[in-house]
């Protein structure tokens, strides 16, 4: 799979509401980022959690790659108003982690505030079998009531449960670690049940357009402008 040009990339996001982007990360570059992610879940989650908010605020490693330019230079496609950082979060399916994650968007969480975007990387190759993100392309362009649910595993209390799509129109998104899924906040997306028994880690990092403070940005210390308005 070759990466996308800018216009192509643009044209694709616009229509799908994500694009895939190949090989962003090396095979080494996951293999420390998987350690470190480890390391903050060690240090700072809570026992057993499967998600840490907050990731850049206590790891360099992840601030970095939160502006790492390879990021940023697909971003600018999607962004034309301008690339600000607003959080990242660990997302972490250990065997015992089976449920798969609800049909749900983002916006959801984030009401009344500027549209933002999302770029979801595995550490570990993502597989249908190990939990991995599944998408319904176009599903941004229309809007969805999000409904509580009740589930076993207690970690999601709300998703969408009037889909009109068919099991034909979802992507699963199999790819190599290090690959980068970037995709609309409005976008219909979820995950498969973890069932291969294995560990699988992911970094997933939210932007949108600078612009004064929202009172929810005030939620997110680690929120830097990034490409200003202006330089587009």
């Amino acid at each position: 799979m070759k990466k996308p040009a800018p216009a192509s990339l643009s044209a694709q996001y616009d229509r799908d509401g994500f694009v895939l982007i190949p090989d962003l990360l090396s095979a080494k570059e996951c293999d420390s980022l998987k350690a470190e992610a480890r390391k903050v879940l060690d240090e700072n989650a809570k026992p057993g959690a499967s998600v840490y908010v907050h990731v850049a605020v206590v790891s360099a490693m992840f601030r970095a790659l939160a502006e790492d330019p390879r990021i940023v230079d697909i971003l600018k496609p999607v962004m034309p108003h301008g690339v600000m950082f607003l959080s990242d979060k660990i997302v972490y399916k250990s065997p015992d982690k089976t449920f798969p994650t609800p049909w749900h968007i983002d916006a959801y969480y984030w009401r009344n505030t500027r549209p933002k975007l999302s770029v979801w990387i595995p550490l570990d190759d993502a597989t249908a079998e190990n939990g991995t993100l599944t998408v319904v392309p176009g599903s941004h362009k229309r809007d969805w009531r999000m409904v509580k649910l009740d589930l076993p595993s207690g970690e999601f209390g709300m998703g969408i449960t009037d889909g009109e799509w068919q099991v034909g129109d979802v992507v699963t998104c199999s790819i190599k670690r290090g690959t980068a899924v970037v995709f609309s906040d409005r976008l219909v997306h979820g995950s498969t049940p973890n069932t291969a028994g294995k560990d699988r880690y992911a970094i997933i990092s939210t932007y949108h357009a600078p612009a004064n403070d929202e009172a929810f940005d005030l939620e997110f210390p680690a929120r830097k402008v990034i490409v200003p308005a202006s330089a587009h």
